[in-house]
């Protein structure tokens, strides 16, 4: 007796379809890094090739760069060379917010060009070419920028944040 695809039941198929769709699907799986805040519901997530900056307790060092991989207990910061730490030895993960850096920055050009753009108008005018309000005008925006620049990342201790290391299913 010959089986031809109209004697095998829909249902059959139906079911040898979706088990080779979840089996597949964890092909697709990618590990994320997650620094929860303990009692809170803030969360950061970071995954491979997101850049990085913690301070490691044993050696006392200050590492940064890429996010190289992540493995279960273990991941590998990198800038040429991939350097694995363990999340345990971990201190401190300082959390980079991308809109106050970049205020800071616009902020502190800013300033410079509205000091040249004054210098250059008292020049031109023939009057004198530093005064005050132009120290402070100047000097406040530069003061503004380089705050915004310190404020823009935050240090998560791992005393109050705990770092784990999840499994993500990405569906296509």
């Amino acid at each position: 007796m010959k089986l031809t695809a109209v004697d095998i039941p829909m249902k059959k198929i139906l079911l040898l379809l979706l088990t080779l769709y979840l089996f597949s699907n964890q092909a697709f799986a990618q590990k994320t890094l997650m620094v929860e805040k303990v009692g809170s519901s803030r969360k950061y997530f970071y995954h491979t090739g997101d850049y990085l900056k913690l301070r490691i307790s044993k050696q006392d060092t200050l590492l940064q760069g890429k996010l190289w991989s992540i493995r279960d207990s273990v991941i590998s910061v990198a800038e040429l060379r991939p350097f694995d730490v363990r999340l345990c030895d971990i201190n401190a993960l300082y959390k980079r917010f991308a809109f106050p850096r970049k205020f800071g920055i616009y902020m502190c050009i800013g300033s410079g060009v509205f000091f040249g753009i004054i210098t250059v108008n008292h020049l031109i005018n023939n009057e004198q070419v530093f005064t005050p309000d132009m120290f402070i005008l100047s000097g406040s925006m530069l003061g503004a920028g380089l705050i915004s620049i310190g404020l823009s990342e935050k240090k998560c201790r791992t005393g109050r944040w705990k770092i784990k290391v999840l499994n993500i299913n990405v569906k296509k």
